[in-house]
């Protein structure tokens, strides 16, 4: 299995995917090429955020993913809708106060692959906007534990000096985590949802 499925596996188990802004299978629009859209974090913000990271390794996965500020730039890539929409805390019955995540686009091939490439992140993470162009807000990085333990591996993944979280939905396992490299997230860096990112 090669999908997305961390959270989106509860969302179909809880019949809202197709409530969450980008129904399901709903093509994305896409922005020109400059979408206007800059980044809000500098490099001294980004330290301040994630003090443990290796600010040359943030650097460098900041320098690779920019080109996807313009989603064109992902399509190319091969990334794709997954299909699931946007993704916010109130879907889960969680505090809204939480804030939103996102829709993603994935890439397939990253992510059948169990090791992680921080350059190469598998998921990307948007948040639509009203005049139709999405931001890039977030990467995601996602592995499937079966697949991690077969490479020969005996803890969970880390990336900037942060563990994956681990994550069961049913029969579905996986290790994964989201870095908030292009919004601030006054939750932290590395978790799931942003009170600065919203569905709506």
């Amino acid at each position: 299995m090669n999908r997305h499925v961390p959270f989106v596996a509860a969302l179909v188990s809880m019949g809202l995917t197709a409530s969450l802004g980008f129904g399901c299978g709903q093509r994305l629009t896409s922005p020109s090429a400059d979408s206007g859209y800059h980044a809000t974090l500098d490099s001294r913000a980004l330290a301040v955020r994630a003090p443990d990271a290796d600010p040359t390794q943030l650097a460098a996965i900041r320098q690779a993913t920019a080109r996807f500020q313009n989603i064109d730039a992902a399509f190319a890539a091969g990334y794709v809708d997954d299909g699931y929409g946007c993704i916010d805390s109130a879907a889960f019955g969680l505090d809204p106060a939480l804030g939103g995540m996102g829709f993603h686009l994935i890439n397939d091939t990253l992510h059948a692959d169990p090791e992680t490439d921080p350059l190469r992140p598998d998921l990307l993470v948007y948040e639509p906007s009203v005049n139709g162009k999405p931001k890039l807000v977030a990467l995601e990085y996602e592995v499937f534990r079966d697949d991690w333990a077969r490479a020969g591996h005996t803890t969970a993944p880390t990336l900037l000096g942060h563990e994956f979280e681990s994550i069961d939905f049913d029969t579905i396992h996986v290790y994964g985590l989201h870095i908030w490299l292009w919004r601030d997230n006054p939750n932290g860096f590395f978790e799931d949802f942003n009170p600065k990112t919203s569905c709506r």
